[in-house]
Order: C-alpha cells, then sequence, then structure tokens
C-alpha cells in the first residue's frame, strides 16, 4: 500500500468518526456559571471542555518548565 492510500484511508475513517460522534451527542444541554447560562450541542461542550483542559496542561507544563 502507498502512502496516499493509507493517508485516505486514515483521514475517511477520522471524518466517520466525527460525523457520528456528533450524531450521537447533537441534544441541547445547557450549562450554567454563576450567573451565566449556556446552550449549546453536547458535543460541542465536550469538545470545548477538551480543549481547554489541554490549554491549561500546555500552560501549566509551560511554567514548570521554566522553573
Amino acid at each position: 500500500m502507498n502512502m496516499k492510500k493509507v493517508k485516505l484511508t486514515l483521514a475517511v475513517t477520522l471524518v466517520v468518526v466525527i460525523v457520528l460522534f456528533a450524531f450521537q451527542n447533537s441534544e441541547t444541554i445547557g450549562v450554567q456559571f454563576l450567573v451565566w447560562t449556556w446552550t449549546a450541542s453536547r458535543a460541542l461542550v465536550l469538545l470545548l471542555v477538551f480543549f481547554a483542559g489541554a490549554g491549561v496542561g500546555w500552560l501549566a507544563r509551560g511554567a514548570r518548565a521554566r522553573r
């Protein structure tokens, strides 16, 4: 198998997994924090929490490396 077919297969598989994830988590949920309420799909909330955690971890690792 050449590299282009491997990349194409991997990309198509990743897109299918993303689409399935989005459809399974398409119901809306409300997030309340202090006085704010935010309504979004469950998939969007999960992705935002993941990216926020990754960002905090990246910043904490960078701060720890400087010490």
